[in-house]
C-alpha cells in the first residue's frame, strides 16, 4: 500500500511538472521549461532511491 502511494505521488509530481514544462514553454521561456523538465525527470529518478519499510 505504501509502495503505492508513493507511486502514486510520483506520477503526480511527474505529470504537474510536465504540465508546467509545457505552459513555459508556449510563454516562450525555454530555459524555466527544460529546468521544470529536469525537475520532473529528477523526481521519477530519485523516488528509485527510497526504501520504504
Amino acid at each position: 500500500m505504501m509502495r503505492f502511494l508513493l507511486y502514486l505521488i510520483v506520477f503526480f509530481g511527474f505529470a504537474y511538472s510536465i504540465g508546467h514544462s509545457f505552459v513555459l514553454f508556449k510563454d516562450k521561456n525555454k530555459l524555466g521549461a527544460f529546468g521544470m523538465l529536469l525537475v520532473g525527470i529528477s523526481i521519477v529518478v530519485f523516488s528509485f532511491f527510497i526504501q520504504l519499510k
